[in-house]
């Protein structure tokens, strides 16, 4: 058997290669942890002529290794999946990259098909291994990860309210819960990944030491990926079925998520290859909010952050107050009116809010994307008298359903010939554009190009989620449609837009699950030179309370710890307490913010206006301030820049709470003395320590600005 070792000044890596690939052994040289110690996993099944095989190892490899163009080595690492006489004929290129000096490795698997017939790969597993073995304190013998967990990021906790954050044990039986979303309103497709870890990064650490497992590819809808598997030996002496089975952990590498993806792996053509994603596997010290902020740092490189002169406009929300009526000719008529919406901006004026922001109800029926001059007036004029009369932009949501048949000949098409077509409620039946139809892009976008040259400010793409694929053959795209080609076509008209109106700001739902635990990665097709700007804050509009009582809008604090990339949302201020605590708390974990729903509560609103006031003179901390979480309610907001840092701290409880929060100021990049507003404090050896003392289901807001 030949070795071959590469190691840096933090970790070191061993192949072990002979008929095939043995073990490849990842060791942390500062912490001892051996996070890797077994064979790498090559495992496929594949289909050809009609004949599904079962591969696994990767046989006659072959290794290569030559000097990285940035710096270090790239080893090569080239064979065959399965043994011979498998005949599925699929190649492995597995490249692995150790940078000099560094304290990350790089990995990149790309599959090819050998043969002359199409392979169509049934499943598939590469990655590293962990062998587990049982904590100590549940009897077992433990090992040196006893102490480790593993942690998603950017969603440790996800809007559904499922937590993925494992220890050994959890790790060791398999107790993986993927977040999927799931309407009514839409046809069920099983995921693949169930009992699986999904997430586009995992924090592996014990608080010291820790092993950051970062997926990224901008090509294809792409998960970094756990999963525990059990082998019983095949060389056991007694019964197999009374052997104790060995379990493995798997982790980074690629496996199918979702519904299959990345689905263009699913068939290769005779000599057709398949890259998936690179895996960043990055070593680093600290708790798992360091991986967090190292993961955010990671994706800001890659300019899915905050932009430097981001600057948002505050939204009033007309549709709280004014209800949605769908497409009710008479009820459109009664309550979205020019009258109506003039109260609606006077609200906002009074508020301290930018840009009056349209709901349902500005288009002749919902969905079909025409403004309603009849009932509205000129588009461009309506823009203008808000400017004039009230101080504000105007902003508006279009989605990619609607509500009358005023798509002909663009819906999807299903298997069986039928059209796309949903009626939950006889109320409000709707309709299903094929999004991937020529025809409706182009329609779509004209329609929408009306209203930008109208002078809006601000579009919102919502309820283009994915319902199934089209068959049909007439639309120009190929048969069936997938995720994400929908996706692509969504994005692409984000980019068509911007080509001509590049200032507007365009806030894009994930396009398959647009409202809870999200399909895409979060970067998924973001571009800021031309895609969409901002991302959906989930649906915490209604009842921000209850879902930041619940636990569920918790969420937002884990994103920012791991994205800067803008979320996008506005809030029901009904439905808050006169404390504003969910106010303050999507003010913290949203980067641009809308409220309304007065609902004649006067209190609220001067409640609301007056925390507006103290939002707007801290504007710049929330929007563009790097976001520090010491806990899940305590949130930091730096410029350090400027000097400036406002902390925000929850009380969730129907007690007060006695809390104090500690602040390195040279950890935030605040260099010089500061003087503290809101909140009594001292210093201790070089430590700031504000003393809050916060009221039941109330925020406090306490800032540190320059001397």
């Amino acid at each position: 058997m030949r070795l071959e070792s590469f190691q840096t000044n933090r970790y070191r890596l061993d192949i072990e290669i002979e008929d095939k690939v043995g073990r490849v052994i990842l060791t942390d040289r500062y912490s001892g942890v051996i996070f890797a110690d077994s064979e790498y996993r090559y495992s496929a099944f594949a289909e050809k002529r009609g004949q599904i095989v079962r591969l696994e190892g990767l046989w006659e490899p072959r290794i290569i290794v030559e000097p990285w163009r940035r710096g270090g080595s790239r080893i090569t690492i080239s064979g065959v999946l399965g043994e011979k006489g498998a005949n599925a004929d699929v190649g492995v290129r597995h490249r692995l990259y150790i940078p000099e000096d560094q304290d990350f490795l790089e990995e990149r698997l790309v599959l090819r098909n050998l043969g002359s017939d199409n392979v169509i790969m049934r499943g598939y597993r590469f990655g590293f291994r962990k062998k587990l073995d049982r904590p100590r304190k549940y009897g077992g013998p433990g090992i040196d990860i006893e102490n480790y967990r593993i942690i998603a990021i950017p969603f440790r906790l996800q809007p559904d309210g499922k937590k993925h954050d494992y220890p050994l044990d959890e790790i060791y039986h398999g107790r993986f819960e993927c977040s999927t979303f799931h309407n009514p309103a839409r046809l069920v497709q099983e995921v693949v990944d169930q009992g699986r870890g999904r997430s586009e990064a995992w924090a592996w650490t014990d608080g010291e030491n820790g092993l950051l497992i970062i997926k990224h590819n901008p090509d294809a809808i792409e998960f970094s990926m756990l999963d525990t598997e059990r082998i019983t030996p095949s060389n056991h002496l007694t019964d197999e079925a009374q052997a104790e089975p060995e379990v493995y952990l798997t982790f980074g590498g690629a496996a199918p998520s979702l519904y299959n993806e990345p689905i263009q792996a699913r068939v290769l053509a005779p000599s057709a290859e398949f890259p998936f994603g690179k895996t960043r596997y990055q070593f680093y010290e600290g708790l798992w909010r360091e991986g967090a902020y190292l993961f955010r740092e990671f994706m800001a490189g890659l300019g899915h952050g905050v932009p430097e002169d981001y600057d948002p406009s505050i939204h009033w929300s007309s549709h709280y107050d004014i209800g949605r009526h769908h497409n009710n000719p008479y009820a459109l008529a009664e309550n979205y009116n020019p009258e109506m919406l003039e109260i609606e901006a006077t609200k906002a004026r009074d508020a301290g809010c930018d840009l009056l922001y349209l709901g349902p109800g500005w288009e002749v029926c919902e969905g079909n994307t025409t403004w309603d001059e009849a009932r509205l007036g000129d588009p461009s004029q309506f823009v203008r008298r808000m400017k004039d009369d009230f101080g504000l932009k105007v902003g508006l949501r279009t989605i990619g359903r609607s509500y009358c048949d005023d798509w002909p000949g663009m819906y999807r098409r299903r298997y069986d010939g039928s059209t796309g077509f949903y009626a939950p409620y006889a109320s409000k039946p709707f309709h299903e554009p094929c999004f991937c139809s020529q025809a409706y892009q182009e329609e779509k976008l004209r329609r929408i190009m009306k209203l930008a040259d109208a002078g809006m400010s601000f579009i919102m793409l919502d309820e283009f989620d994915w319902r199934g694929p089209c068959h049909d053959p007439t639309h120009g795209h190929s048969v069936p449609t997938t995720p994400d080609m929908h996706a692509r076509a969504v994005a692409e008209l984000a980019r068509k837009i911007h080509e001509k109106h590049p200032d507007i700001v365009i806030e894009m739902h994930d396009p398959i699950w647009p409202w809870g635990a999200r399909y895409l990665p979060v970067y998924y097709l973001h571009d800021q030179e031309g895609s969409f700007n901002e991302v959906w804050g989930f649906e915490f509009v209604m009842n921000p309370l209850d879902d930041l009582l619940s636990g569920k809008a918790l969420s937002l604090f884990y994103y920012n710890l791991a994205y800067s990339l803008p979320l996008y949302l506005h809030i029901n201020m009904a439905n808050d307490n006169d404390a504003c605590l969910a106010f303050w708390w999507y003010a913290s974990t949203v980067r641009h913010l809308g409220i309304g729903g007065k609902q004649g509560n006067e209190a609220r609103f001067a409640a609301y206006r007056d925390a507006m006031a103290r939002y707007r003179s801290l504007k710049a901390l929330y929007t563009r301030g790097v976001f520090y979480g010491p806990d899940e309610l305590t949130h930091i907001h730096v410029l350090p820049e400027e000097g400036e840092c406002v902390v925000n701290a929850f009380n969730l409880t129907d007690t007060p709470v006695s809390r104090e929060v500690e602040i390195r100021l040279n950890d935030l990049g605040l260099l010089e003395d500061v003087r503290v507003e809101g909140a009594p404090y001292r210093t201790v050896g070089g430590k700031l320590v504000l003393e809050l003392e916060i009221p039941p289901f109330s925020p406090i807001v306490a800032t540190m600005l320059r001397k």
